[in-house]
């Protein structure tokens, strides 16, 4: 009955609380869009979580990584969230990148979420309900072909991208692995339905994995407790993906990233949070600044980038606004190592006349007002609209 149970939720539609609330109190965190589907043959929406300094004009713009999420009408807010705490610098974090989020509201989830055609239940009996599953060959080929060419062209998209699946979007996750590996760079598949088809996917993991490159590939996999008192080894759902680790950790030579993790305390519905963030620290390992190490040694932090950009295979470097917000750190304290962070800042963004304006203000401080005029005359030249620096660099020319 548990697993009969854990069927139907999996099959089942995410529901979505949903109600008037006045305009006043309402806080917006992403926007609305639609494209015309030729492959799927229908008009789907998506939502979009960009991050606060995506559209923040103070600073130089960038591009960020794409997080592309299932499921999308349950799990939007909870993810953007999680990113924008984890990556925006929020308490000097910088955990993760900051990223967009796209999520996937469902239209027939059975039928996008399902490798294959199935007419029959797990108990061999006929199941009219399963008769639109099997289309999820057309599912991916809508997000590789149509949906992330769109996203690529109307945002500032970095080329690393994240395909995050539940349940029956866990499956999508492998199955896209397997099927479209060079359109992601990491799988998060949260208590993936591995059970689907007499276990389809699980027979192929051996396949793959053995003899598939997928050097450079991050798959992490979150397994929720699903078991009762009165489960056997019947529970199709829970053993097919001990039996999918098991398969990974003994055959997979493929160069793959890997990583599982039981959750004993979270049941199906609960696991994806908890999932999501340990699947992100694990994909980013290594991305989190020391921050002692670089108040120390400013010249640890591009060092440090270097090396997160060659363990993820795609350039990665710190914002505009993190390089601000490391020196003002330091600026009371030590003055060198402020002044080292800015040049580091010249580096990183040559076109922006932020560092420049503060190694002038610095190196007039300090009485050497060659270098101040030198640094200045920098920051008037990218940003002739600052009248301050501009009335400075007067001031030190004794104009």
């Amino acid at each position: 009955m548990r697993y009969s149970a854990l069927l139907l939720a999996t099959l089942a539609l995410p529901a979505v609380a949903s109600g008037q609330t006045p305009d006043r109190y309402r806080l917006t965190i992403g926007t609305v869009d639609s494209l015309k589907s030729t492959v799927l043959n229908e008009t789907r929406k998506y939502l979009v979580y960009t991050p606060p300094s995506y559209s923040d004009t103070m600073f130089s713009p960038q591009r960020y990584p794409v997080l592309y999420l299932l499921d999308g009408d349950a799990h939007f807010h909870s993810v953007s969230g999680l990113i924008q705490i984890l990556g925006t610098g929020v308490n000097a974090t910088y955990a993760v990148p900051e990223m967009m989020v796209v999520a996937i509201p469902n239209t027939n989830r059975l039928r996008d979420m399902s490798p294959t055609k199935v007419t029959k239940g797990p108990d061999g009996k006929p199941a009219p309900g399963l008769a639109s599953s099997g289309g999820m060959a057309n599912f991916l080929a809508f997000i590789k072909n149509e949906l992330i060419p769109q996203i690529d062209a109307k945002y500032r998209t970095s080329p690393y991208r994240i395909f995050v699946g539940h349940s029956l979007g866990g499956i999508t996750v492998i199955d896209a692995l397997y099927t479209i590996p060079e359109t992601f760079n990491a799988y998060i598949a949260i208590d993936p339905s591995l059970w689907w088809d007499d276990k389809v996917l699980l027979k192929q993991a051996k396949e793959h994995v053995s003899k598939d490159n997928y050097q450079g590939k991050v798959l992490y996999l979150g397994q929720a407790n699903t078991m009762s008192p009165d489960d056997t080894t019947t529970n199709n759902h829970f053993n097919a993906m001990l039996q999918f680790n098991e398969v990974l950790n003994t055959y997979n030579t493929s160069g793959l990233r890997y990583a599982y993790k039981y959750y004993p305390n979270d049941d199906h519905g609960s696991v994806p949070i908890i999932t999501e963030y340990d699947a992100l620290r694990f994909i980013f390992d290594g991305y989190k600044l020391n921050l002692s190490q670089v108040m120390a040694d400013p010249s640890v932090l591009p060092k440090h980038f270097k090396d997160v950009s060659a363990r993820l295979g795609v350039p990665f470097q710190p914002s505009e606004a993190m390089l601000i917000q490391l020196a003002g750190f330091v600026v009371g304290q030590d003055t060198t190592k402020a002044m080292a962070m800015y040049e580091i800042g010249t580096q990183f963004y040559p076109n922006s006349y932020r560092s420049y304006d503060r190694l002038g203000a610095l190196w007039a401080a300090k009485g050497d007002k060659k270098k101040a005029v030198g640094f200045y005359e920098k920051s008037v030249a990218l940003n002739p609209g600052n009248t301050i620096s501009a009335t400075k660099l007067k001031e030190l020319r004794g104009q």
